[in-house]
């Protein structure tokens, strides 16, 4: 994709593409080529695992970075999320429980007072979770919407308890399940193809 290409389909100069770019370019999303244009990179594993890992670790600091004290905002904003979740259980939209899973990060992202664990915290999910999700439709769809259910489920159970640290636990623990099934799958995907390969 070229910056000309971008702008003309989105209505704007070529200068804010450039940044976004940038941007992406800079978290490891794309590479930019001379005369080819930007170019979405692959996943490489041993980095996807590195910010997994990174991942898992701030998440379970949530509770120490200083955690806001009014729950209630964050708390209705998952009760109109659960409803939501609990539709695509039976109805598959891979864009549909994208946005949720956007939109509970965003949620989750209010407990913090940190500016600077948000802003770390949120580089790294978009980071990690662009390879869930080109991936999500060949997954279990039902696995994958109920365990979104759950999560935000256990969530409000935690701050309805009024424990943001907990809150951090239950979001590193659906972490570690969700890399769990990420690298079963890729590794799993990587073994067919050696294997038809080989034939």
């Amino acid at each position: 994709m070229s910056e000309t290409e971008l702008a003309k389909k989105y209505g704007m100069s070529r200068t804010p593409i450039r940044r976004v770019l940038q941007m992406l370019e800079a978290e490891g999303l794309v590479e930019t080529k001379p005369n080819v244009g930007s170019i979405v990179t692959t996943v490489d594993l041993k980095s996807l695992r590195d910010a997994f890992a990174l991942r898992i670790r701030l998440s379970e600091l949530l509770g120490d970075m200083s955690p806001v004290s009014d729950l209630y905002p964050v708390m209705m904003a998952l009760d109109e999320l659960l409803p939501e979740c609990k539709a695509l259980v039976e109805r598959p939209d891979v864009g549909a429980l994208c946005a949720i899973s956007h939109r509970l990060q965003d949620v989750l992202l209010g407990l913090s007072g940190n500016s600077e664990y948000r802003t770390v915290t949120d580089a790294l999910y978009y980071k990690t979770i662009r390879a869930y999700y080109t991936i999500l439709a060949e997954l279990d769809w039902r696995m994958e919407a109920e365990a979104q259910v759950e999560e935000i489920h256990e969530i409000l159970v935690s701050l309805q308890a009024n424990d943001v640290r907990a809150v951090g636990l239950v979001r590193r623990n659906h972490i570690v399940r969700t890399l769990s099934r990420i690298m079963s799958f890729m590794v799993g995907d990587a073994l067919h193809s050696g294997e038809a390969g080989a034939c």
